[in-house]
C-alpha cells in the first residue's frame, strides 16, 4: 500500500493546526509523526485518513485512488481495504475478542465460516488465539493493542 498526502492544512478556527504538510509512505515503510501536545499530529492522521477534511486543495492518494475527490459512499468502499489503529483502541467492551475482530467482517460479502478462519488466523498472528473468549476488560494494554492490530 502506498499513501500520498499532499498539502495537507488545517485551520481550526484562527490557529493553523496542520499548515501544507506533504508525505509519501510506501508499502511496508514504518513511519511516525512526533511532536509536542497540540502540534497538530492527530489532526495530521484525521486529514489522511480523511476522518476530517483537509481544508482546500489537500489531496490523499492511497494506491493511486485520489481518496479526497471520491464521495461518502466510494469513501466507505475504500476503507473496507484500509486499517487503521487509533490512539484509543475503540474495542467493543460487551464483545469477546473473537467478535471484535469478526464485527467489521460483517458487511463483507463472505461466508461466515471463511470470516471466522480469517478472524482465527489474525488472532494467532498476534498471539491472541488463546484469548478468544475474553473480554477487552481482562486484556492487559499490549493485548487490547494487538487486538486492535488484529
Amino acid at each position: 500500500m502506498y499513501i500520498s498526502a499532499r498539502h495537507i492544512q488545517e485551520k481550526k478556527e484562527i490557529i493553523k493546526a496542520v499548515d501544507d504538510v506533504s508525505i509519501d509512505i510506501r508499502s511496508c515503510e514504518v513511519f511516525g509523526i512526533i511532536g509536542f501536545s497540540g502540534a497538530g499530529k492527530s489532526t495530521l492522521v484525521r486529514c489522511i485518513n480523511l476522518l476530517e477534511y483537509p481544508n482546500a486543495g489537500g489531496k490523499v492518494t492511497v494506491d493511486g485512488v485520489e481518496l479526497t475527490s471520491l464521495n461518502s459512499k466510494q469513501l466507505r468502499r475504500q476503507r473496507c481495504n484500509i486499517g487503521m489503529i487509533f490512539q484509543h483502541f475503540n474495542l467493543m467492551p460487551s464483545r469477546t475478542v473473537l467478535e471484535n475482530v469478526l464485527y467489521p467482517l460483517a458487511y463483507k460479502g463472505t461466508k461466515k465460516g471463511d470470516k471466522i478462519k480469517k478472524t482465527t488466523e489474525l488472532l494467532k498472528l498476534v498471539d491472541l488465539s488463546g484469548r478468544i473468549d475474553n473480554y477487552p476488560s481482562r486484556l492487559s494494554g499490549g493485548q487490547k493493542q494487538r487486538l486492535a492490530i488484529a
